[in-house]
């Protein structure tokens, strides 16, 4: 009884061996290439044969997200014999170049088969309106209609990228003019696919900057550096001194800027002219005081200072004008900043105040 046992053992052992799976896919990928998201999903067929010894089973087939769908069937597959996989890819909402896959598994160790599927979706109005809501040309959107640099200190680099979409069914090379000494562009990637996208990056190098405070500019951003259709993209950045790397002692010897008034009160002004008011100021502090910059961005009122220099324990003027034809209202309530290299308070504001007579 023992001997049939062992035979049997043996008998088994010598068949499995002899049995092997494999199989050969035909294809692993497939590029659907440029279409419109209004086609709807899109679907492709991989193929493989079973070329090994013993049937085998697709077990699992697993997609990379919700937007991918594998079809397929359990029934076995005999030694010869084709077997397929449908896999779908739905647009909906979706613009831009995609790259996903099914991840396949069969019924033997080690059998995981990734198949791709890839393309680019040149969207719909409604889907890239959502994305990109600014149209800078009917080649051309964009994902916000304005770059907003935020603070940056004096010496800093600061980088933004804007995306953008070839809403067109041609190829475009994007391209931004009008570049101040300290904002450089690029564009990557320089030549955009229909329905692909690409990143205006902006650079803004305050080093090269003269102005402190608020700096606005407008770039202008077209489809094709030899377009004539271009669309203004507004640039601000607030810059501002670094004091970071003073010591205590600079600190403590730091200037000190004293405005003598908060306001300037211009009363009742003419209805036409120009009409001035003076406010003092003066450093308080035991180092030279430095005026970086004295402006407003109120219609109709300037500010001007005498010096840019005030040595300690002196004084120096600031002039506020009113334009009255050029004042948005009746009323004049305008800011001036005022920015100094004081570390304590290096922007400070005096008001305009005052109403036009007659109004």
């Amino acid at each position: 009884m023992k001997r049939i046992f062992a035979a049997a053992v043996a008998l088994c052992a010598i068949l499995g061996a002899s049995a092997s799976n494999s199989v050969n896919w035909l294809e692993t990928e497939h590029n659907f290439g440029a279409f419109d998201e209004d086609t709807g999903p899109v679907s492709t067929v991989f193929r493989f044969v079973n070329t090994g010894t013993d049937a085998v089973a697709i077990t699992a087939a697993r997609a990379s997200c919700g937007c991918t769908a594998p079809e397929y069937s359990r029934e076995p597959v005999l030694p010869g014999d084709t077997a397929s996989v449908r896999v779908t890819y739905d647009p909906a909402g979706r613009p831009g170049r995609f790259s996903k896959y099914v991840a396949v598994d069969l019924s033997y160790p080690d059998s995981r088969q990734k198949l791709q599927v890839y393309g680019t979706v040149v969207g719909s109005a409604a889907s890239v309106g959502r994305q990109y809501p600014v149209e800078c040309s009917k080649w051309l959107r964009l994902e916000r209609g304005g770059a907003m640099m935020g603070e940056v200190l004096k010496g800093q680099l600061r980088t933004l990228f804007v995306k953008a979409y070839n809403s067109s069914h041609d190829s475009i090379s994007p391209s931004v003019s009008n570049l101040p000494p300290y904002v450089e562009a690029s564009v990557a990637p320089e030549k955009v696919a229909p329905g692909e996208q690409c990143s205006l990056i902006l650079y803004f190098r305050s080093d090269k900057c003269p102005l402190y405070g608020l700096v606005s500019d407008t770039l202008y951003v077209s489809a094709d550096p030899l377009s004539s259709t271009i669309c203004p993209l507004p640039l601000t950045a607030i810059v501002n001194e670094d004091f970071s790397k003073l010591t205590p002692k600079q600190l403590q010897k730091a200037p000190v800027l004293r405005i003598e008034s908060p306001s300037a009160d211009f009363g009742e002004l003419p209805a036409s002219g120009t009409v001035s008011r003076t406010v003092e100021i003066s450093n308080a502090g035991k180092s030279p005081l430095h005026i970086r910059r004295v402006y407003t961005a109120d219609k109709g009122v300037s500010a001007t200072a005498d010096t840019k220099t005030i040595k300690p324990g002196k004084k120096a003027t600031i002039t506020i004008t009113a334009e009255a034809s050029k004042l948005p209202g009746a009323l004049l309530n305008a800011r001036i900043s005022l920015i100094s290299n004081d570390p304590a308070n290096p922007v400070q504001t005096i008001r305009a105040v005052g109403t036009l007579r007659g109004i």
